[in-house]
């Protein structure tokens, strides 16, 4: 049997609770095996933000 698995992409800078959260409620609602979480390189909506580097935030 294959895995269902949910994308989910965002700049997660920093990752919090309401990603964890909303990844959760996908498993639930969409009866997913796993999440994987899509960090994207640079946010379109943080032009004037200094970013955590990629490897802090696919920790």
């Amino acid at each position: 049997m294959q895995k269902r698995v949910g994308l989910y992409g965002g700049s997660f800078d920093p990752v919090h609770n309401g990603h964890l959260a909303a990844a959760r409620e996908s498993i639930k609602t969409a009866q997913l095996d796993e999440v994987w979480f899509v960090p994207a390189y640079i946010s379109p909506f943080k032009r004037d933000y200094v970013q955590t580097s990629a490897e802090h935030r696919i920790a």
